[in-house]
């Protein structure tokens, strides 16, 4: 098996998203390649707590292309990423 690196064109940025949750702390949102096996084929958000850096770390699936993460995690409205944030799960 050979490895081969993907191009700079190809490989999404760490696009992040900050937000507040229902309890007013502060969370930040990166989007990541996927974790799975096959894990190119989709991304992940990794949410961290600014306010409370022991609070777990959460993680959620996009069904967004790993290539296109970045954009497609950039362009989600304000609700899209609070609802991305509610059905996530500890990482």
């Amino acid at each position: 098996m050979e490895w081969s690196r993907r191009a700079e064109s190809e490989t999404p940025r760490a696009e992040q998203r900050e937000f507040s949750d229902e309890r007013g702390r502060r969370w930040v949102g990166t989007v990541t390649s996927g974790t799975d096996r096959g894990g190119e084929e989709h991304a992940e958000v990794i949410f961290v707590c600014r306010d409370q850096p022991s609070e777990l770390k959460r993680v959620a699936r996009l069904d967004i292309p790993a290539a296109q993460a970045d954009t497609g995690w950039a362009k989600l409205s304000d609700e899209e990423v609070l609802s991305t944030f509610g059905r996530s799960e500890p990482a």
